[in-house]
């Protein structure tokens, strides 16, 4: 059987295809609420962060005898706590685990897009900001020690089906990663199919910029766009259609994620830790209060969300995510008549923006949906985003002061003129005085 060779710098930008304003004289005038749903609730937070960085929710992988053949030694920045067995030994963008054939697999976990460096420290649950592959340390990066350690048939076989599945997944991008997969899948039984049912591709141009899971239990819409209602769990497993075999692994999987989704709901976001000026920042929370509080809610002892989407053309940021993302009723439909929208879970057309909650917002950064503008001081300020710029995400580059990322290092280019990459929009606090953005930006800092 001959193998699918999956060079070094595929292997994480493979399981990285999970589930990718307005003048301040302007008053937005048509925005709708989002209404909260009932949820799931009851899960173990402790023991959903074991089985996050511990089990194989994903049962589709590089076979152990390989992937550990092939790895590079773990440095500790790349380790996780409450890592137990070989997972001890493996990056924090893998998980080492015995999968339904009874082969101890590698397969990339949850935190291939959900945790990134910053100032020093590994931040589970904050979207990884780079637009290509992070491979940390413990990582398998040899693609010919990988060949020559697939010796028997069924690891071949294993591998083989592993590139099968995510390769389609890559091809499609981000925003239709998930209809990709599920395109190949039986609603009811779930089996899988090389002939596909229906055609998942969608318009969406450019990048999905990855949100910090501490938002998640804030929000009545899980996505950009608002969509992703209903049952959150069911959304947030949703990529382990890359590998289930049955509606008896969907269940499986389904009773882990109730506590993962339980640990996701018991994040907080990490504190700013450089020192901040007291007397703008209370200046600030009073510009924050008078011009952004009632789209992105109030923070503090009384702190409030207000769960609103804003139509696209009000907003101005680039509007090809809002305008087609899941403009596929295909994936739609077949994502609510399968296992995933038995729970009440569903996608939902809509054309428009959800204002977010800003917690942890300064170490977001790139900002807006699509990664466009990095720094919230460029935020604030529209003639100061950059049309093109370069992006290291290293810790050196990291600008304390206008909060985001320095663009005169090396790096990736990010070019706005593309589509789908444009940093228009959001210019609500244009009308403010430098002074009041200055204030505005300091208590920015503290949410």
């Amino acid at each position: 059987m001959s193998v699918i060779r999956i060079t070094p710098s595929l292997m994480l930008l493979l399981a990285a295809c999970a589930p990718n304003n307005g003048s301040s004289s302007t008053p937005l005038t048509r925005i709708t609420p989002i209404a909260a749903e009932s949820q799931r609730l009851g899960g173990d937070p402790a023991r959903g962060y074991t089985a996050l960085v511990n089990e194989g929710y994903v049962s589709l992988g590089i076979p152990w005898t390989a992937f550990s053949a092939a790895m590079t030694p773990l440095q500790e920045r790349d380790s996780l706590p409450g890592r137990s067995g070989d997972n001890a030994r493996v990056g924090y963008s893998f998980n080492v685990a015995t999968n339904q054939y009874g082969m101890k697999i590698a397969s990339p976990n949850c935190l291939s897009c959900h945790a990134k460096h910053l100032n020093g420290a590994l931040v589970v649950g904050l979207g990884r900001a780079a637009h290509g592959p992070a491979i940390p340390s413990g990582t398998a990066t040899d693609a010919f020690s990988i060949d020559l350690a697939l010796r028997s048939p069924d690891e071949l076989k294993a591998f083989s089906q592993w590139g099968t599945h995510l390769l389609g997944a890559l091809e499609a991008g981000a925003a239709s990663s998930f209809g990709a997969l599920a395109a190949h899948r039986d609603p009811g039984t779930l089996a899988w199919s090389d002939t596909l049912r229906f055609d998942p591709s969608t318009p969406v141009k450019g990048w999905i910029d990855v949100p910090p899971w501490w938002r998640a239990k804030k929000k009545n819409g899980l996505y950009y766009n608002g969509a992703g209602r209903g049952d959150q769990v069911r959304h947030m497993m949703n990529m382990s259609v890359v590998s289930l075999v049955d509606v008896a692994e969907a269940e499986r999987v389904d009773a882990m994620f109730l506590d993962i989704a339980a640990f996701i709901h018991s994040i907080v976001p990490p504190r700013f830790s450089s020192p901040l000026d007291a007397a703008r920042v209370a200046q600030g929370e009073r510009v924050f209060v008078e011009n952004c509080a009632r789209c992105h809610g109030t923070y503090g002892a009384n702190e409030s969300y207000p769960n609103l989407l804003i139509p696209a053309d009000e907003v101005g940021t680039d509007p090809s995510l809002a305008n087609d993302f899941w403009a596929n009723k295909d994936a739609a439909r077949w994502f609510g008549e399968s296992f995933f929208g038995q729970s009440g879970a569903r996608y939902e057309a809509v054309v428009g923006y959800l204002a977010p909650p800003l917690d942890g917002v300064w170490a977001t950064a790139p900002f807006f949906h699509n990664g466009s503008v990095p720094t919230l001081a460029a935020v604030l300020d529209s003639s100061s985003r950059p049309t093109r710029w370069s992006m290291s995400f290293e810790d050196a580059d990291f600008d304390a002061d206008a909060v985001g990322w320095k663009t005169d290092g090396v790096g990736e280019l990010y070019d706005t003129t593309q589509p789908g990459s444009s940093n228009a929009g959001h210019t609500f606090a244009d009308g403010l005085s430098t002074d009041e953005r200055r204030a505005l930006l300091e208590y920015l800092k503290t949410l």
